[in-house]
């Protein structure tokens, strides 16, 4: 399949994650999956407005930024979540764009929910472009359950209006030699920075599409929009006028953590509590080999009918601490019923993460206890390097010592 690209030009993807809070929420609770999910807080109150919403409310008129008490009115059988903003949708974000990095390490994430990637030259690796979005998108699809778009194009504004048009779970291709035939029947809010009050002015000078902008004359354009007026000219014909590439970031070390599928389904305390401290130990052990110390920790559960929970508490202090980490992992998972329904995954991930070191003053006696456990830590780190991650582990007496 030919993409209309020449090996050495750039190529853009631009992926966007489907309705992502909304998303998420319905991945957690399939029982909502089909429904006018909308996400923001409580439509009761006077101030607040849509973060997100699942393309059945969509299909109501519904959209983000929109106040929710309109979003109410247009859909009165939604169901309205108040997002649980940060711990969640960031752990969520983080596995995304780490997915992205697998790919290529030109990455820019854009937002909580999307990114630019610069794939050029990737072909070796992936294939053509095309082959390499649909390996992303089946990826993340894996997973985390979740669709996104997909755009490829010569530049980063035209790979972000691609992947806006197939939505949801979309892969769209804007080559080269086909920018002003796609472009010009499209409306030009289509286009990133063309909103509703500049869309306006330009329909009371008879322009609706693409098109009719692109052959507009730049001179009128530039009285009637001032310096705005050059930069309409060139992205209705596909030029982007920040001529810049994808500004690649480090990966960032957001979270840490391991979760396991059990072999078989479990509902006792007992070896929920077994299973915990195996992963928290694993997770703490690779803080410490990273020299990070985190404060959030995540538990993510999923019940034997494939309901997926995921839980998170920020403590105090900064920790790479089995103990610490497999207490609060326990309370959580006391919190979403685990040793009532069956569970067939657990997870556990650490994040907020900062380079180890006690930022905070903190009382002496913690001191004292930290020290002792940081050295029975180290011993059991080099036992494991040694013989394995299974080799040794704390006796159910030592877990609230």
């Amino acid at each position: 399949m030919s993409t209309g690209f020449m090996k050495k030009e750039p190529v853009i993807l631009h992926v966007d994650m489907d309705a992502f809070f909304a998303s998420v929420e319905q991945k957690e609770r399939p029982w909502l999956v089909g429904k006018p999910v909308v996400v923001g807080g409580d439509p009761q109150k006077r101030h607040g407005v849509v973060t997100a919403a699942s393309y059945t409310a969509r299909e109501y008129g519904i959209k983000a930024g929109m106040p929710l008490v309109t979003a109410r009115r247009l859909c009165p059988h939604a169901i309205f979540l108040i997002g649980t903003y940060g711990d969640k949708y960031e752990y969520i974000s983080s596995r995304v764009m780490r997915i992205f990095y697998q790919f290529t390490p030109e990455v820019e994430p854009y937002s909580i929910d999307e990114a630019f990637l610069d794939i050029t030259g990737c072909e070796r690796l992936f294939g053509p472009p095309v082959h390499l979005a649909e390996k992303l998108k089946e990826k993340i699809k894996k997973q985390l359950g979740l669709s996104c778009s997909v755009g490829i194009a010569p530049n980063k504004l035209l790979a972000k209006l691609a992947s806006s048009l197939n939505k949801p779970d979309g892969l769209t291709i804007i080559p080269k030699d086909k920018v002003k035939e796609i472009l010009s029947p499209l409306e030009v809010t289509k286009l990133c920075g063309i909103g509703d009050k500049t869309a306006k002015i330009l329909s009371s000078l008879g322009v609706h599409t693409l098109g009719e902008l692109a052959s507009y004359p730049m001179e009128i354009l530039k009285r009637k929009f001032g310096k705005n007026g050059e930069w309409l000219h060139l992205v209705a014909n596909g030029i982007d006028p920040a001529n810049g590439g994808v500004i690649s970031q480090t990966i960032p070390e957001k979270s840490m953590g391991y979760e396991r599928t059990l072999p078989q389904d479990i509902t006792g305390p007992e070896q929920i509590s077994s299973v915990l401290l195996a992963l928290c130990g694993m997770v703490a052990r690779r803080l410490r080999q990273k020299r990070f110390v985190g404060r959030t920790i995540t538990l993510k559960v999923r019940y034997s009918d494939f309901v997926s929970l995921t839980k998170s508490e920020t403590i105090p202090h900064s920790t790479d601490s089995e103990h610490i980490i497999f207490r609060v992992a326990q309370k959580l998972a006391l919190d979403v019923e685990s040793g009532i329904r069956r569970v067939r995954l657990l997870g556990v991930s650490v994040s907020h993460l900062t380079e180890d070191g006690l930022s905070l003053q903190i009382s002496l006696p913690l001191v004292e206890y930290i020290d002792k456990r940081e050295k029975v830590y180290s011993v059991m780190d080099r036992i494991r390097d040694k013989f394995g991650e299974e080799s040794i582990r704390w006796g159910g007496a030592c877990l609230f010592s």
